[in-house]
């Protein structure tokens, strides 16, 4: 049955002048050899493109082929879809026939995007074929800039919801206590799907890394967190916070009915062209439950150490440490500084055929192929040191400890270091001199130290400020004073730093995006001597900038000021000035 379906894909490419007979024969031939489909030998074959095949494949399925150029698409059709669902999905609908909304698609074939925009239009949603730049093009000239958007389709819906005037028995919270079927039936009401679909969507489009659902006394608001900084995107009604999170709870498979005890959760998911990892997370409050989504999109994760923002110097520098057969690398900041980011853009440059990766995780931030990853469960008795042992008899080359929490765990990282392995690991320290200290602290000897530490790497994250509209200025005294800058950047008639001022790309926040700032420290033998001697911090800083070469995390962040990558205010908020800076 699978031949005859690859024929007639053949067949349609024939007749629309795409293949000719004896091309189709020749890739069938490969495709009896390969096993591959039918498509895909042609594509590989430079016959024809990607397009043609998704073509094909639609008027195989009977889809209709449109030209979006010669349709004039009604005005109360075009609004039905959001301008931002229009733009993050490529899609664009072109008329309502027997009760369905048909629209046309980059990929008509995507079954998923085609079910969520159902349930965002809440109407049955039939794709039409057309040309992805064709598409595109309508949207940038046919929906208006001040349009529709996401977030104004959730307010509307959300204001439709609540005039409704829904009392908390109505949306199901009069028998919640003792039935938990009517919570599920209350999770799966339409109003309800298309609100979690669009905060989602809204969230994923915005490059957010959480949601937050947070409920109060009166009130109850959705905030996401976007570079670091959370922005409130709306506040519905108190009485569809139990709706919401139940819904959440239902996709990822949570025990709705509990909800008074904190409850922690994974779910995948395909939101547009991103495949999204996100991490749910209850807390029982006094006021109800409040719940925590964190996002990681896998497609938007940077893990090229190039593309961190380490100068070449550095990069030349971390390479030449990670290369070595053995040793200690430390990466360290708060929380939410990319620590894990940037260890998994060393494995990665690390992840070879010939080398065996183990990493134990709290929690497993990303799924890399070819790296063994081990989720730390110290419920279990699963802990930091408990894994590392075990790992140890896994015959590893590299091993990636999610954190040193301990010294338990230290003492254990530096036997792995000592007997051929290179361990990565994190530790939670303001800076890389100050991370030495705080190995001494820990009680490690200083010996052990100066036997295994490589490198130590402290790292903070800024916000990128707005290409669009930063502008350039002066910088005014008081700023030079409090960033500490030396008297000749002051003497410098011709230095200009930069401030956001808000645009359509940036959606008015000034910022987009966010980069690293770095304190590289490498560990050589007068810096041996010193741990020996247990030097303050402040000793280690004035040798390793006086002699290392090593630029702090402030002098990182005054450099991309100047480079005009970021701003003096995000500079002053994540950074420190030392005595000896």
């Amino acid at each position: 049955m699978a031949v005859v379906q690859d024929r007639q894909l053949g067949d349609i490419l024939v007749e629309q002048g795409i293949i000719s007979p004896l091309e189709l024969d020749e890739a069938l031939q490969r495709q009896r050899l390969t096993g591959e489909m039918l498509g895909r030998v042609l594509f590989k074959m430079n016959l024809c493109e990607e397009q043609d095949i998704i073509d094909a494949l639609g008027i195989q399925a009977g889809m209709e082929r449109v030209d979006i150029t010669k349709i004039k698409v009604p005005e109360e059709v075009l609004r039905k879809v959001p301008r931002d669902v229009a733009n993050f999905y490529t899609v664009v609908p072109i008329r309502e026939k027997d009760g369905k909304l048909i629209v046309a698609m980059a990929d008509p074939l995507n079954l998923g995007v085609r079910d969520t925009i159902q349930q965002i239009v809440g109407m049955e949603v039939q794709g039409a074929i057309s040309n992805p730049k064709d598409v595109a093009a309508f949207i940038k000239n046919n929906y208006a800039l001040e349009g529709d958007s996401i977030h104004e389709t959730l307010t509307e819906l959300i204001h439709k919801v609540g005039d409704a005037e829904l009392t908390a028995e109505e949306m199901g919270q009069q028998q919640i206590v003792g039935d938990v079927d009517n919570l599920v039936q209350l999770a799966q009401e339409p109003e309800v799907i298309k609100i979690v679909n669009l905060v989602l969507l809204d969230a994923v489009s915005k490059r957010a890394s959480d949601i937050h659902f947070e409920v109060y006394e009166e009130t109850f608001r959705i905030r996401i967190r976007i570079d670091g900084v959370l922005h409130e995107i709306s506040s519905p009604p108190k009485q569809l916070c139990l709706a919401l999170v139940s819904r959440v709870k239902v996709m990822c498979n949570m025990d709705i009915g509990e909800r008074r005890l904190p409850q922690d959760a994974r779910i995948e998911l395909k939101i547009g062209d991103a495949e999204v990892d996100i991490r749910v997370a209850t807390l029982p409050t006094l006021y109800g439950e409040n719940l925590v989504m964190r996002i990681l999109d896998r497609t938007a994760v940077k893990i090229d150490i190039e593309k961190l923002g380490f100068t070449p110097q550095s990069i030349k520098q971390i390479r030449s440490v990670i290369e070595k057969p053995n040793g200690i690398f430390l990466v360290t900041g708060p929380t939410g500084s990319g620590k894990t980011t940037t260890l998994y853009a060393c494995l990665n440059e690390l992840n070879q055929v010939g080398v065996k990766i183990i990493t134990t995780e709290d929690p497993v931030e990303l799924q890399i192929d070819r790296l063994v990853q081990v989720q730390v469960r110290e419920e279990v008795g699963l802990t930091f040191a408990a894994c590392l042992r075990s790992i140890l008899r896994q015959d590893p080359d590299i091993v990636m400890v999610g954190e040193i929490r301990d010294l338990e765990t230290a003492q254990i990282a530096v036997e792995a270091s000592l007997t051929g392995h290179l361990v990565l690991s994190t530790l939670h320290t303001n800076s890389a001199p100050e991370t030495i200290t705080r190995l001494l602290d820990m009680d490690l000897e200083p010996f052990l130290i100066t036997s295994s530490l490589e490198a130590i790497l402290a790292q903070r994250l800024v916000r990128t400020v707005c290409r669009h509209c930063r502008k350039p200025y002066r910088p005014e005294e008081r700023e030079m004073e409090l960033l500490g800058l030396p008297d000749a950047w002051r003497k410098d008639t011709n230095l200009r730093f930069w401030r956001p001022e808000g645009c359509p790309a940036c959606d008015y926040i000034g910022y987009m995006g966010r980069v690293g700032l770095f304190e590289l420290l490498v560990v050589d033998e007068t810096l041996c001597e010193m741990i020996q001697d247990r030097a303050m911090s402040y000793d280690i800083r004035k040798y390793a900038r006086g002699k290392l070469g090593m630029k702090t995390l402030r002098e990182e962040g005054i450099i991309k000021c100047a480079q005009g990558v970021t701003t003096v205010d995000e500079v002053l908020a994540h950074t420190d000035k030392f005595e000896d800076d």
